[in-house]
């Protein structure tokens, strides 16, 4: 056997990477929780002081991550129930919670006071309604709100929340969701309103929508004389998928910059970022073994044991770094299908050039840690992938996270 680079993660090597193949199957994740230490403290210095880190749940529910995150004390940025329940399930505190819905609902809204919610993100008239309901149900004492909103549009960014295709959050306008009214029914029903939230994107290329978006928000606080605690910015931060991206200091350095200038007009104020992608993408790889290969319209077709749900390529301009474990140096052009029964599953659909790949060999695709495993299907009725992470030089198993599907859902009906 050979392979391109003699580490091909961390510490994992080629040896390695062939043991665990053989012991558990493929395909498998492989995930190195120290990854996810290095960049949330490569995070964490480049953030003013008064900042605070709260991982997006959504990007990666594997136990060891959010265990690794609770332990490094971030907050937790949480959409649903069942993300509730996964955190009680790994001895996370939801006192660090900032629960942001979309459908807002007065049951969810309910069970989140109920297990200790003391943040929640707000983004409509009806949802304030519904919150204030549950408030007056459960009690809301020390409890704090956000609004929601959309200070800028046509963000430069792989995938953008912000515009007239966005759903989320209010908008600065006369409509009937507007910033003003969202307001007044927050002070209505007399809850405590903390600041404001905003999330741009995903993968946004500058940090300059940041600045703009902190702008109009603080500019609108200070012409209404609303007194602000927390400033929530979001996530989107980007990661290299083979495309150069800015450093996470240059945003680090703006984003400070303009939030101590405004600190210096409104008071000191908190700062939340919400990061889920920029954290997680690069702590795991996807192994699969090519398992047939066919020749067919004057190109050859590797059809390997995972499918096209379970890797990041082609996703948001995203260009993933394939390694090979093979038999042979042969360079062969090469596309790579999944096993479904599909036309659409295709990993690679336009050739690539290979190290000598054939049936038997072993695949591995990076920075596949965000966004990936929770789009696992079960098409076909094959197994999902098995998740196995390395941590103090210890690989162990881990529960998928469709796994807890079952396990979260009887816990809240």
């Amino acid at each position: 056997m050979n392979i391109r680079k003699e580490v091909i993660f961390k510490m994992m090597d080629k040896e390695l990477i062939s043991r665990l193949a053989d012991e558990h199957g493929t395909p498998f994740y492989l995930v190195d929780c120290e990854s996810l230490v290095s960049q949330y403290e490569e995070l964490k210095e480049c953030l003013p002081s008064n900042s605070t880190i709260a991982y997006a749940t959504k990007a990666n529910y594997t136990p060891s991550v959010i265990r690794t995150f609770r332990d490094l004390g971030t907050r937790f940025d949480v959409f649903s129930q069942g993300e509730l329940n996964l955190l009680m399930r790994n001895g996370c505190d939801l006192e660090r919670v900032i629960y942001t819905s979309v459908a807002e609902q007065e049951e969810e809204f309910l069970f989140g006071l109920k297990n200790g919610v003391r943040r929640f993100v707000l983004g409509s008239i009806n949802g304030i309604n519904n919150f204030g309901r549950a408030a007056e149900r459960e009690g809301a004492e020390g409890v704090e709100v956000l609004l929601r909103i959309q200070p800028v549009t046509n963000v430069d960014a792989a995938v953008s929340t912000s515009g007239i295709e966005s759903k989320f959050g209010v908008v600065f306008s006369d409509e009937k969701d507007s910033v003003g009214n969202t307001l007044e029914a927050i002070a209505e029903r007399g809850l405590d309103f903390a600041g404001f939230h905003f999330h741009l994107g995903s993968q946004i290329r500058s940090p300059d929508p940041y600045v703009k978006a902190i702008n109009e928000t603080l500019d609108f606080a200070l012409a209404q004389d609303i007194e602000v605690r927390v400033l929530d910015v979001g996530g989107g931060f980007p990661v290299d998928y083979g495309f150069e991206v800015p450093p996470i200091e240059k945003f680090g350095a703006e984003i400070g910059k303009v939030i101590e200038k405004w600190r210096k007009k409104l008071g000191d104020f908190e700062l939340t970022v919400e990061p889920g992608r920029f954290l997680t993408a690069d702590s795991t790889v996807l192994v699969v073994r090519v398992v047939n290969e066919k020749e067919m319209y004057g190109r050859k077709v590797l059809i390997v044991d995972g499918s096209e749900d379970m890797v990041s390529v082609d996703r948001h301009e995203m260009r993933i770094e394939i390694e090979e474990i093979t038999h042979s140096n042969e360079p062969v052009a090469a596309s790579i299908a999944g096993n479904l029964c599909h036309s659409l599953d295709w990993i690679v659909k336009e050739p690539i050039e290979l190290s000598g790949v054939e049936p038997g060999d072993l695949l591995v695709f990076e920075k596949e840690g965000a966004y990936v495993m929770n789009h696992n299907m079960p098409y076909n009725l094959r197994r999902v992938p098995k998740v196995l992470t390395v941590g103090e030089g210890e690989v162990k198993e881990e529960e998928h996270p469709f796994s807890t599907i079952g396990k979260i859902r009887v816990a809240y009906e």
